[in-house]
């Protein structure tokens, strides 16, 4: 209880100590196994924060409410099939707990079951009207009730001074009036609820282009030809590009599975090179990374892998902002292999700024103001434009979305082939993939392919002259066909 409420309060010092101490003592062993998983996470150690959850599944945790605790800890490690049994116990709780049926009705729509994840979710508001996250979740998943939703929503809004929650209300008004075909009325919602938060976060713009300069830097060194250890696949670009589409075309075929979005990769680099602060993704620690000895990452980066992914011929790691370390990738890992997606910046612009990313992490700050969302797609669009030039074809490839939806057999097979993999017809039904999937994409890739999200830029009146303008103000003036 000691190292729970040590933990709560941010001192992981004495919360890792008193854990030790209650391993001496006996008993609780699921809830200090726990409780070392959430202290992993906090360091970013993904493979202990899983050690930890598999070992408290096997012990066993008494209480409901430790099993929410348990199912979240999966989740937050990319098991989303095995945390789902322990966030459905967690709502056997007698008291009912608002973050708790979020959590499952969250976890229902990563694994697919949209109908129960929509009925969750609406026990949920009924109960808690309150729960801003939950009309977020809501929103998509009953579009037949959006009339009904939308007065509600902007009461909402009205009546609560919590900027967060503000800002999620914001984002679930914005996203019914983009169905109703209000587009630009969506968009001054989006600007409306975002401005408090980006006075008070203040993305730095020179920072950012000093982390770009270091990734661009970083193509300069010397890239192994293809060799050693193929298994490892990286799927990367700007969030909302179509990097989840390219993993469903990939991940349906037998030999590849999924891990989800690691951090893996930037952990180990931050553990070799040793540089100050917290964030495993920053300027100097790619700087630093670039005149540094990476043998050592491979074998350690690999076996983290295999703990989720087993002795599955190729895997795939999906985090998006691997882009910015897709050279040391290339050095590291001499037989891994890196698809970037790129997609009209104008869209991307777009998709970024209309996606209400997690608010704990500093890495999407840009995406809180329509001007910094454009200059760091500018800047994306120029560090690729160089990766494209400066490293090797057969290991690192750009494919465009908008060639996917107009040409899907082609691209799929590029994919594939690229994957040095025999071309399976499972790749073409992709949608019929039923591995979790937990991004902001998870309702749209169980779809066949579609063509409703290109140029969707154009359909904002007044909001793609901002964009366009805003772009050229940062050098991008078209798309730049791949």
């Amino acid at each position: 209880m000691l190292a729970a409420i040590a933990l709560e309060h941010g001192n992981d010092a004495k919360a890792e100590e008193l854990a030790d101490l209650a391993e001496k003592i006996g008993g609780a062993e699921g809830w200090r196994h726990i409780l070392l998983g959430r202290l992993a996470l906090k360091r970013s150690d993904t493979a202990a924060a899983r050690d930890a959850a598999r070992a408290a599944a096997a012990v066993g945790v008494d209480w409901p409410e430790l099993a929410g605790d348990l199912g979240v800890l999966f989740s937050r490690t990319g098991l989303h099939t095995a945390a789902l049994p322990f966030l459905a116990r967690a709502m056997e709780a007698e008291r009912f707990d608002p973050q708790a049926a979020y959590n499952y009705g969250i976890a229902l729509q990563f694994t697919g079951d949209l109908p129960k994840a929509r009925a969750v979710l609406e026990d949920l508001v009924t109960r808690e009207p309150a729960h801003a996250q939950a009309w977020l979740a809501l929103v998509p998943l009953a579009k037949d009730r959006h009339g009904e939703f939308l007065p509600d929503l902007e009461q909402k809004f009205a009546a609560t001074e919590n900027a967060e929650d503000r800002l999620i209300i914001g984002h679930a008004i914005a996203r019914v009036l983009e169905d109703k075909g209000d587009w630009d009325a969506s968009l001054g919602w989006l600007d409306r609820a975002k401005e408090p938060l980006a006075k008070t976060t203040g993305h730095d713009r020179a920072q950012t282009e000093r982390l770009f300069a270091a990734a661009a830097a970083s193509a300069g060194a010397p890239i192994p030809f293809l060799s050693g250890d193929p298994s490892p696949l990286f799927i990367v670009g700007m969030p909302r590009s179509g990097t989840t589409l390219a993993e469903r075309i990939l991940s349906a075929h037998p030999d590849v599975t999924s891990a989800g979005e690691l951090s893996d990769f930037a952990v180990l680099i931050k553990r070799l090179v040793k540089t100050p602060g917290g964030h495993v993704l920053d300027a100097p620690t790619i700087e630093a990374a670039g005149s540094a000895d990476l043998s050592a990452i491979e074998a350690a980066y690999i076996d983290r892998v295999r703990t989720i992914v087993g002795d599955s011929p190729r895997f795939i790691d999906k985090m998006p902002f691997n882009f910015f370390f897709a050279p040391l990738v290339l050095q590291a890992l001499p037989g891994a292999r890196v698809v970037c997606l790129r997609r009209s910046p104008h869209d991307t612009v777009f998709s970024n700024y209309r996606q209400l990313f997690a608010t704990a992490f500093t890495y999407y700050s840009y995406a809180y103001d329509f001007e910094d969302t454009a200059h760091f797609v500018a800047l994306f669009e120029k560090l690729i434009d160089h990766f494209e030039q400066a490293l090797p074809k057969e290991r690192f490839l750009s494919v465009s979305y908008e060639d996917i939806v107009a040409d899907f057999d082609t691209q799929a097979r590029r994919l594939v082939a690229f994957a040095g993999l025999e071309w399976n017809d499972a790749c073409t039904a992709f949608h019929e993939n039923s591995a979790p999937v937990a991004t902001a994409s998870s309702l749209q890739v169980r779809k066949p392919i579609y063509a409703d999200a290109v140029a969707r830029w154009k359909r904002y009146p007044e909001g793609s002259r901002r964009v366009q303008e805003a772009l050229a103000r940062f050098g991008i003036a078209h798309f730049k066909k791949i």
